[in-house]
């Protein structure tokens, strides 16, 4: 049975748009006593979620009993302010749980890039240091599970976390674990689809600041020993001019050889640029068209196509839930790929088949 009701503070919706820490911190400064903490959120921004488990944590009035019905990504970490000393998690019975490591989207010179990773990786290593704390599972463990993206579903493997809630009133809750899992991955995806690089950098450079320990491009020892390897492979190098003194025929050779080899590594890296952008032709035909055009890399249109993927599979996925719209030429089939795309797609690999530059099947 569940015990009298108590104060209910809701951590609903995706984090850094519906709930803030600000808003938790206000209702937890005129909380008096013991708490519900109801969570049910597929996850959202890092600085924001740390700053809502950090007002959990310092909360002193009371007992904080955490009853989750989603916790995903960031939400995972906030539910365990649930195990605290004194305070308790519990699981609906269509409660879920879903872990994997940190992610996000950055641009810049390679510092910049490099730095990100490094806190991504520093990241992911707070994670799972916190996970193996609360959970008893060894690091192995957690970093196999964040990094293959894990869902927790059920009586059995909610264990892990906490206990189920024991309440006459959820009997009639779906309790299917498939449904659970895909009903959670629609809401992860949605939220997804509103993380523009611009919010997802400006909430990583927060976190970063919270970080005690520097963040740097690379470890220094790793960094000269790199060096000190580059140089030993260039004082094993003869000088070109020297070459070209001692061996002139080698020389003549060697360059020969090299031009073709650079025409056709170059043909390769060229054919590898096209393909690669026709691979998101369907989802993002006017970007692809311009960054072939354009000699632009995949690079540097990766933030591009993975925000149109996302709106893509968000479709996809309520199209799936509703009937096909009707050829009208033959009613019994869905509607084909709109003609002119076609035309317009088959036309860029024609062109590039005749040029050498997609192979021809």
């Amino acid at each position: 049975m569940r015990e009298a009701l108590l104060m209910q503070i809701k951590i609903k919706g995706e984090i850094g748009w519906d709930v803030l820490a600000g808003d938790i911190e206000r209702q937890l400064k005129f909380a008096d006593g013991d708490i519900d903490v109801l969570v049910d959120t597929p996850g959202g921004g890092v600085y924001e979620g740390f700053s809502i488990y950090n007002a959990l944590k310092n909360y002193a009035k009371g007992k904080i009993r955490v009853i989750v019905t989603l916790a995903a990504s960031m939400g995972s970490y906030i539910m365990l302010a649930g195990k605290l000393p004194g305070n308790e998690l519990l699981f609906e019975k269509n409660g879920v749980v879903m872990i994997h490591n940190p992610s996000g989207l950055t641009w810049g010179d390679y510092r910049e890039v490099q730095s990100y990773g490094v806190l991504l990786e520093k990241l992911a290593d707070h994670f799972r240091n916190k996970y193996v704390e609360d959970t008893g599972l060894s690091y192995a463990e957690i970093k196999d599970m964040m990094d293959s993206t894990t869902y927790f579903v059920g009586k059995d493997e909610l264990a892990t976390w906490g206990n189920m809630l024991e309440t006459d009133n959820n009997n009639d809750v779906v309790t299917d674990t498939d449904i659970l899992t895909a009903s959670a991955k629609e809401r992860i995806q949605a939220l997804n689809a509103k993380m523009t690089k611009e919010f997802v950098k400006a909430d990583l450079d927060k976190v970063a600041k919270m970080f005690a320990a520097p963040i740097t491009a690379l470890d220094t020892k790793q960094l000269a020993r790199n060096n000190c390897i580059t140089n030993q492979k260039q004082e094993e190098k003869m000088d070109l001019n020297e070459l070209k003194a001692k061996y002139p025929d080698i020389y003549a050779q060697a360059k020969t050889e090299g031009y073709k080899e650079g025409v056709k590594a170059g043909c390769a890296e060229e054919r590898k640029r096209v393909e690669d952008h026709l691979r998101f032709y369907d989802v993002a035909k006017d970007e692809a068209e311009t960054a072939i055009k354009e000699g632009k890399t995949f690079a540097d249109m990766m933030s591009a196509y993975t925000h149109k993927q996302i709106c893509a599979n968000t479709i996809q996925t309520m199209q799936a839930q509703s009937p096909a719209a009707l050829n009208t030429d033959d009613p019994t089939k869905p509607n084909d790929e709109d003609p002119k795309d076609a035309a317009k797609k088959a036309e860029i690999e024609n062109s590039l088949k005749a040029r050498g530059l997609m192979e021809v099947e």
